[in-house]
């Protein structure tokens, strides 16, 4: 999760961090994927400020690991996602 809001907010694709995600953590393609998509998805649910947007911790770690980040640093979100920042 780390990785990829550290490789988001530096301007890496999503292509190439699906690659990094690959080739540095030995994830499938799809994993790739579904990391890239559960950790920035869980900033967006954060940015809706609603807190029963908060994704299941055991269900779901990733997306509630970024939300709780974005929830407590709403500057994250907005630099990623100025729209809904």
């Amino acid at each position: 999760m780390d990785f990829v809001l550290r490789g988001t907010l530096h301007g890496t694709s999503c292509d190439e961090l699906d690659q990094k995600l690959v080739t540095e953590f030995g994830l499938s393609h799809e994993d790739a994927e579904l990391a890239r998509d559960r950790s920035l998805g869980g900033l967006v649910r954060a940015a809706t400020g609603n807190p029963r947007n908060q994704p299941d911790r055991s269900k779901d770690p990733m997306a509630w690991e970024s939300f709780e980040r974005g929830r407590r640093a709403p500057s994250l979100v907005a630099r990623i996602y100025p729209r809904l920042g």
